[in-house]
């Protein structure tokens, strides 16, 4: 559905651009101000509420996605060394108890 409504809207602006009027429209220096103001506001938007949300993060001490991806990738590095910690020590344990010392 919305690759249709994409089409469409293709489909529209390319029928327009070939039409006489919107070729004059396009050759004035304001219609290109406003046009390249209007695609500089997504921009914009997207710092503006960017910087808002660090700003909550830092207001309210909140964990960010970034956070909890170092504390998984933390807590797998500590699970990895303690299942080796635990396999080094059940290796010991058996060399001990394989060879009890004479006393």
């Amino acid at each position: 559905m919305l690759s249709n409504f994409k089409d469409k809207v293709v489909n529209k602006g390319m029928s327009l651009m070939q039409s006489p009027a919107i070729g004059k429209l396009m050759e004035s220096e304001k219609f290109g101000a406003v046009v390249e103001r209007a695609m500089a506001v997504p921009f914009k938007v997207s710092n503006a509420v960017t910087t808002q949300k660090e700003r909550l993060v830092a207001l309210f001490d909140l964990a960010t996605q970034q956070d909890l991806d170092d504390i998984r990738r933390g807590m797998s590095r500590m699970e990895g060394v303690l299942k080796d910690i635990k396999r080094d020590s059940k290796d010991l344990l058996e060399k001990v108890s394989d060879n009890p010392k004479k006393g």
